[in-house]
């Protein structure tokens, strides 16, 4: 019965971590103290403890959960495929509104007709789509296939935040919801902020709601996202603090007046010279890169000190974050950085 005991304050920030790594123990609750808290975990294989300042201990008195109930488990009884298939079931799948998103095993194609249905039914969904490749780049519009049902429209909810959205031409990852959550803090009473890549109003909007910025650009060049983007600020009341902006970012996002940018998308390294310009005598830059784990934290720092210098400016990175794995090996990282 394995635990980390870690400070408090620093409690929750290690969970993500131990999330992320897929080592935390479900089965067991944590035990909180007045100075510590004890997180339940499988394992500690990747996990610096001296980072944390966190300890091992064995757990002579812990707390069982109670069984939580398992929708695949109840998927997996509904189903009638072979037995050497079961195992390929996903275990995992997107839920957008009442649209679900599924990822299939080539070799479940033959029933995939009856798999969509009962993922369907345990899961309260009114429409299956197949996620086939992945998202194109630059506009973002992701690789589906339909498998059951006709609207692809959804309202999806998250952190009091409402985003409309088509499933089928537009992309919403869930495993970014950490950094979304965090982004709904960050801002500072009065802040200017251009969001380069804005979408549907994954980072513009939890800002808008939830902290207090004057004024938030958001930039976005797919005329399909840009008009849900449009419809969600008028759905979650914030249009007279959103500016929805249609075009590319580097001749539409306003210059010299940000004290906050937001560059979520993965591949950003060559606007970063324009988030130099868009920034004002001072500000932050919250600047998104996919990298090979190798090259971390050295390729994500180096790019945005070349393109400081370009523009003649000083940078301190303030912060460096792992949000998820993105492929074997690659992970997406978010750097805060000051720009002076």
């Amino acid at each position: 019965m394995l635990a980390l005991r870690v400070e408090r304050e620093k409690a929750e920030d290690l969970r993500l971590e131990l999330s992320r790594l897929n080592l935390l123990d479900s089965r067991r609750k944590f035990l909180v103290g007045d100075e510590f808290v004890e997180i339940p975990v499988l394992g500690m294989e990747g996990v610096d403890l001296a980072k944390w300042g966190a300890v091992s201990v064995e757990q002579e008195e812990p707390v069982e959960r109670a069984e939580v109930y398992d929708p695949h488990k109840e998927i997996v009884d509904n189903l009638q495929i072979p037995d050497d298939l079961v195992g390929l079931l996903p275990k995992k799948w997107e839920m957008l509104g009442d649209v679900l998103i599924l990822k299939l095993n080539e070799e479940l194609r033959e029933y995939d007709t009856e798999v969509a249905k009962v993922y369907a039914e345990v899961l309260g969904a009114a429409t299956v789509l197949e996620d086939v490749g992945g998202v194109s780049e630059v506009i973002r519009k992701p690789d589906v296939r339909l498998l059951l049902g006709e609207r692809t429209v959804a309202t999806h909810r998250e952190n009091g935040v409402l985003y409309k959205l088509d499933a089928k031409e537009i992309m919403f990852s869930s495993g970014n919801i950490d950094e979304r959550i965090r982004m709904a803090k960050v801002c500072d009473d009065g802040d200017i902020v251009v969001d380069m890549f804005a979408g549907i109003g994954y980072f513009s909007l939890p800002m808008a709601v939830h902290s207090r910025p004057e004024k938030v650009y958001a930039v976005e060049i797919n005329p399909v996202a840009f008009g849900f983007l449009e419809g969600n600020t008028k759905l979650n009341g914030v249009e007279n603090v959103v500016e929805p902006i249609l075009g590319d970012c580097l001749e539409m996002a306003p210059e010299g007046v940000a004290t906050r940018v937001v560059m979520g998308y993965l591949s950003g390294q060559n606007y970063l010279p324009k988030a130099m310009r868009v920034i004002g005598e001072r500000g932050t830059i919250h600047y998104h890169e996919n990298c090979p784990n190798e090259l971390l934290p050295d390729r994500p720092v180096g790019n945005v000190k070349d393109a400081a210098r370009k523009e003649d400016r000083k940078i301190e990175v303030l912060n460096q974050r792992r949000i998820k794995s993105y492929a074997p090996g690659v992970s997406h990282v978010v750097l805060d950085v000051h720009v002076s």
